[in-house]
């Protein structure tokens, strides 16, 4: 048999990327080539002309919902999100599912009593690909490289926009502005055209990429920190960057789960409970967000659980905490006035049994006596110290549940002690 002849492949003319020539008196020009290429690659010779007529302002590219699509449940559309943040970014599984909390927390940051924000520290690397994976969720988002004055002067603000920003070298002037435009009502001033000052509120959803150094991540307030470092051994290669298509399905989703909910978020009446002060705010604008999804409110309580017991050991002045317990142990041995010398004497025993080298004078553990409440007095040529009295012995027992510090004294030294019983 004679083989059938194949039908000749068509040829497309296309115009190519924009290239600049110079001509022969010097002036520059701009020129768009002609390529010829077959009809099965033209979307993908497409792609590459779009790509390299990149636009310069990325505010143009953004996700922006282009309506809505049903999403299932709460729990399948968070589900979702969360898989895809642990695909792309090799982040654990906790901080995943923070990260998608506070997602679903910028598509409500309108009707929140707080908007929190992420504060991501570890590889540069590892921080870029979160901030842009974040982008692919976030409402309205901005990716911004470093922070100033003038960037957020010159934003659009009524797009109500979720800020995604680079900036190793945050100043710490500019983090107290970032924590505190979390909450509405502080008092800033935006210049206009014409250099016009007017008071404006910075009121947003942010997160921000701080580099390796994790110490400015504890001045932003109503911050979660997370660290952007992947997992161990994860390969980050193996998953492919979300499609067009996928980020355009999550945008109108997302619009979806907002439009559907935004008024059930506004008249929520959850409230997280055995958490720090700020944890519970932050907690409180999460579990908002959360509509018909109890367990899932439930395990963003037990997620923030570590977090606040961490900030609760931070935010305790440990010199504080030993100088309390040691007055405390000397109280229960029956005396009746204890010398500052004995109390630093006992706070560095205690030290000493932890396998700890650093010793403390008796200054500085009288210092922290009067931070605490409990004001030393002269005791003759012996010293300063406490006078033990009914009224010093309740200041002490009061400071010891203040600084959560009562339940490291020896329990058999306080068995007799009524303050201990009634303080139970």
């Amino acid at each position: 048999e004679r083989p059938v002849p194949l039908e000749p492949e068509i040829i497309n003319e296309l115009g190519g990327i924009k290239e600049s020539l110079r001509g022969e008196d010097g002036t520059l020009r701009t020129v768009q080539f002609t390529y010829f290429v077959p009809s099965g690659s033209s979307g993908i010779f497409q792609e590459m002309v779009a790509q390299g007529q990149y636009a310069r302002d990325p505010l143009q590219s953004s996700p922006i919902p282009t309506g809505r699509q049903e999403y299932g449940s709460t729990a399948e559309l968070f589900s979702r999100i969360k898989l895809a943040i642990v695909e792309q970014t090799k982040l654990p599984d906790q901080s995943s599912a923070l990260a998608t909390f506070w997602i679903l927390s910028t598509w409500f940051q309108d009707i929140l009593p707080i908007a929190p924000g992420l504060a991501l520290t570890g590889w540069a690397h590892s921080g870029d690909v979160i901030l842009r994976t974040l982008r692919t969720f976030c409402y309205h988002p901005t990716l911004i490289a470093g922070i100033t004055s003038a960037t957020l002067n010159g934003l659009n603000w009524d797009r109500k926009p979720t800020l995604l920003i680079s900036d190793p070298s945050l100043n710490r002037r500019m983090a107290v502005l970032l924590g505190s435009s979390t909450s509405r009502g502080y008092l800033t001033f935006r210049k206009l055209a014409g250099g016009i000052s007017v008071p404006f509120d910075y009121f947003s959803s942010k997160a921000i990429f701080l580099g390796e150094d994790s110490r400015m991540a504890s001045t932003l307030q109503h911050y979660l920190h997370i660290n952007a470092s992947p997992v161990p051994r994860a390969n980050p290669m193996d998953a492919s960057p979300l499609s067009e298509k996928a980020v355009q399905d999550f945008q109108n989703q997302l619009l979806r789960y907002r439009l559907k909910n935004l008024p059930r978020a506004h008249t929520s009446n959850f409230h997280a409970s055995g958490l720090s002060p700020e944890i519970t705010l932050i907690a409180n604008s999460f579990g908002r967000c959360i509509v018909d999804a109890p367990e899932l409110q439930a395990e963003l309580i037990t997620l923030l659980m570590p977090i606040s017991d961490h900030q609760h050991a931070e935010s305790i002045d440990e010199l504080g905490a030993l100088a309390i317990v040691a007055a405390l142990t000397l109280c229960h041995a029956g005396k009746e006035e204890i010398l500052v010398g004995e109390i630093a004497a006992e706070v560095n025993r205690i030290l000493k049994e932890r396998g700890e080298r650093q010793q403390h004078s008796p200054e500085k553990v009288g210092h922290r006596l009067r931070k605490a409440g409990l004001l030393t007095r002269r005791l003759g040529a012996k010293g300063n110290g406490l006078l033990l009295d009914r009224a010093t012995k309740a200041l002490l027992h009061d400071a010891a549940i203040t600084y959560g510090c009562g339940r490291l004294s020896d329990p058999n030294e306080n068995l007799q002690c009524p303050l201990c019983a009634q303080n139970k």
